[in-house]
C-alpha cells in the first residue's frame, strides 16, 4: 500500500501525539505517518470573521501542509488526519482496497470521516436494513458523492498528489479573498462550497473508516465558543460517527447518547447498529441542530 500519511498536531499537545502514535501502532499504520506541526495563531491575530483562534489555526495548518505535499516528489497519495482521529480495526485492509480501485483515482478528495447529519443517518439506517442491496461485493464499502452528502469535517481524508496544487490554489484564493472582506468561514465549509459547485470532485466513504476519539473530543481546541446545549448536541453527532465507523460499539454509543439527552433506555443491551440509528432518529427533536 503506497501512501504518505500526516497527522496534524500542535507542539503543545504532546499527550495527543503520544496517544495517536500508540493507536497507529495498534492498527499497523504507524510507519505510514509523519507528524506535521500545526500552526498556532498569534495571541493578537485578527480572525477575519472566524469565531475562534482554533478555526484560524486550522486554515493556516492545512494551507501549509498542502504546500508541503506539492513539494513532495516521492509520493502520489496522501492521507491526512487530525491528532484526535481513531481508525477502526479494519482500516489497513480497507485502505489497501480503496487505493487499488479505479474509482479513487478520479477523486480530488475522498473523505474517510465526516459529519453525519440526520439526512445521512436516514440513509445509513436504510443501508443497515438492506445491506445486500448496497454491498454487492466483498468490499463492504462504497463511494458516494460529496457534493450531495458532505456536510463538514476534515479529520481524515485522502488526496491525490496530482490534484494537490489545484486544491491548494482554490483554498488559498478563498482564504485571501474572504479574509480581505472579513468574511472568513471554517476551512471545511469553504471546501464544502467548492465541492457543491463542482469546482472539486469528491466523495465520502460509506461507512466511514474512523472517527475522533470520544474522550479527547471533550477538550476540543477548535469548538470552544459554544454553550452546553450545543456542545452536547455536537457530542451526540460524534456518537453517530463512532458507531457508523465501528470505532465504538452501538451499545456504548446508545448509552452515551441517552446520557446526553437525559433519557432512560427502555430496552436492554446488547444493541445492534440499526437500533442505535433508530433511537437517535426517534429522539432527534431533543438535539440542537443549529450550530
Amino acid at each position: 500500500m503506497e501512501f504518505k500519511g500526516y497527522f496534524i498536531n500542535l507542539a503543545s499537545k504532546k499527550d495527543r501525539r503520544l496517544s495517536l502514535e500508540k493507536h497507529l501502532k495498534e492498527v499497523n499504520l504507524f510507519n505510514n505517518f509523519e507528524r506535521f506541526e500545526a500552526i498556532k495563531p498569534k495571541s493578537n491575530q485578527d480572525l477575519n470573521g472566524l469565531k475562534t483562534k482554533g478555526e484560524y489555526g486550522v486554515w493556516l495548518s492545512y494551507l501549509k501542509l498542502f504546500e508541503k505535499i506539492i513539494e513532495d516528489e516521492n509520493n502520489k497519495i496522501f492521507l491526512i488526519i487530525e491528532d484526535d482521529f481513531r481508525f477502526n480495526n479494519d482500516a489497513l485492509s480497507i485502505l489497501k482496497t480503496i487505493l487499488s480501485t479505479e474509482e479513487f483515482k478520479s477523486q480530488d478528495i475522498l473523505f474517510l470521516d465526516y459529519l453525519i447529519n440526520m439526512q445521512i443517518l436516514e440513509q445509513f439506517l436504510s443501508i443497515e436494513n438492506n445491506r445486500k442491496k448496497f454491498f454487492k461485493n466483498e468490499k463492504n464499502f462504497y463511494f458516494s458523492s460529496a457534493a450531495h452528502w458532505y456536510a463538514a469535517c476534515m479529520s481524515c481524508f485522502l488526496i491525490n498528489k496530482s490534484n494537490s496544487l489545484y486544491l491548494f490554489k482554490m483554498l488559498q484564493n478563498l482564504f485571501d479573498n474572504l479574509s480581505a472582506e472579513n468574511k472568513l468561514i471554517p476551512v471545511d465549509m469553504a471546501l464544502k462550497n467548492l465541492i457543491k459547485i463542482r469546482a472539486l470532485n469528491g466523495s465520502i466513504l460509506i461507512p466511514p473508516l474512523g472517527a475522533p476519539d470520544w474522550d479527547l473530543d471533550k477538550v476540543s481546541s477548535i469548538q470552544t465558543n459554544y454553550n452546553n446545549e450545543i456542545r452536547n448536541s455536537m457530542r451526540a453527532y460524534l456518537l453517530l460517527r463512532l458507531a457508523a465507523s465501528g470505532v465504538e460499539s452501538p451499545t456504548f454509543c446508545i448509552s452515551r447518547f441517552s446520557e446526553l439527552i437525559n433519557k432512560n433506555i427502555s430496552s436492554k443491551p446488547p444493541f445492534k447498529l440499526k437500533d442505535f440509528y433508530k433511537y437517535v432518529l426517534s429522539n432527534q427533536n431533543l438535539l440542537n441542530h443549529n450550530w
